[in-house]
């Protein structure tokens, strides 16, 4: 009698537990091929050839930059965006509170450098989008050819504005040029943590889609836009109430017939330390706003995280006996290990040190915890709670006044 013919569903039963250790150690390769594609797209990016600066017209910029508090590193950081080399540029801070302790650090660097710097503090606010909120109101009536709207805790070098213009002067049909952000730790352990998330998790997820699809979304560090690609889009009125702004903002670009341009250069992400619950809170926005803006894909991306898989997978076969499975689970945990460590040493120059190694399992541990948290609404969002609605926009949970305070600083000339 032929095997079918014998078969037995009980059988089958009593095999389940080996082919689950093979389903998820599989599951496990599979995530170590995503490394791989990271690693291809750092090295179609970072590879990538720049050109010398022949015949390149450098327009005017207006930095429009929206702050909140004393980051990390402020001083510092902000000055590094004064210090451009570059012709004709002008940076615009946009605060949202009179009373907010940056102002006083933005009248002198006002004072110090009047040519460069100015301030508003907007207190008309109708989006729940506080943020762009202000940039709207900010921007009417400013100049400036090319518009550059980019993070408060960021710290670039003073190339960084040529790096980012010489694309989208290069290229007509480029609309808008955006960067990613590397995390660089200045506390402890917290700290490090989300230095971690952004170097060995963040990039290599954004280097898998570069690699494999055109780019048709922005980072928040760096939007670099032309005005009237700008105006095509909506404006930044169309994104007061949505809370993935640079997403948004960057499908809109490509609506409009433009390109996206990922740029090599990457600015620094100063990351201070913060207690336990502001880093889980902060997180947890970011998955569930990356869930909001693509439901599909963030579905599948627990594929891109081969810990879980290849941890119990190897805890399974080894339970089994299978030593060769186990083996293999061990192996592609450390391909895993060294593709990521690769990227952020070699491409993102920012090598782990011994604590860092220390804490990369507990980083993978807690994207785990962050990815099942993901599936819900509410966040919170500068000290504010919000409820995340399907198509993408802010409902605010505890609708409170707007403080008041001086209307602005040195205003637009």
């Amino acid at each position: 009698m032929t095997p079918f013919l014998n078969f037995s569903p009980g059988s089958y039963l009593s095999r389940l537990p080996e082919f689950l250790a093979y389903a998820l150690v599989g599951a496990g390769g599979v995530g170590v091929f995503f490394d791989f594609l990271a690693y291809l797209g750092g090295r179609k990016l970072f590879v990538r050839k720049e050109f010398p600066e022949k015949n390149i017209v450098w327009p005017s910029i207006l930095m429009i930059k929206p702050v909140k508090g004393l980051d990390e590193g402020a001083r510092e950081n902000f000055l590094s965006f004064i210090r451009q080399d570059y012709p004709d540029y002008q940076i615009l801070f946009v605060v949202g509170d009179g009373s907010d302790p940056v102002v006083s650090l933005l009248k002198e660097l006002q004072a110090e450098y009047p040519e460069k710097v100015r301030f508003k503090i907007i207190l008309e606010h109708s989006g729940t989008n506080r943020k762009m909120n202000n940039v709207t109101r900010a921007f009417e009536g400013e100049k400036g050819d090319l518009i550059l709207l980019n993070d408060s805790d960021i710290r670039v070098d003073p190339h960084y504005l040529k790096a980012i213009v010489r694309p989208i002067q290069e290229d007509p049909s480029v609309g808008m040029v955006t960067c990613l952000q590397r995390g660089t730790p200045s506390g402890g352990w917290s700290s490090r943590l989300a230095s971690l998330m952004l170097n060995t998790e963040a990039i290599p997820q954004a280097l898998v889609a570069y690699r494999l699809f055109p780019i048709d979304f922005a980072f928040g560090p760096t939007m670099l836009l032309r005005r009237d690609v700008l105006e095509k889009t909506g404006g930044f009125s169309a994104l007061t109430n949505i809370l993935a702004d640079d997403y948004h903002l960057g499908q809109g670009v490509v609506e409009a017939g433009y390109r996206i341009h990922l740029c090599s250069y990457l600015v620094d992400a100063r990351i201070g330390e913060e207690p336990a619950g502001d880093l889980w809170r902060h997180e947890i926005r970011w998955v569930r706003t990356y869930r909001n803006c693509r439901p599909v894909g963030y579905a599948f991306s627990i594929l891109t995280r081969p810990f879980v898989f290849l941890l119990t997978g190897a805890l399974l076969s080894t339970g089994l006996g299978y030593g060769a499975l186990t083996g293999l689970s061990l192996l592609l945990y450390l391909i895993h290990f060294l593709i990521l460590t690769t990227i952020s040493d070699r491409m993102l120059d920012r090598p782990l040190d011994g604590m860092d190694l220390c804490l990369f399992p507990m980083r993978e541990a807690l994207s785990l915890l962050l990815y099942v948290g993901s599936f819900g609404s509410r966040i919170v969002w500068r000290g504010h709670v919000y409820k995340l609605m399907p198509d993408g926009t802010l409902r605010a949970m505890d609708p409170s006044p707007f403080p008041a305070g001086p209307a602005s600083g040195r205003e637009s000339p």
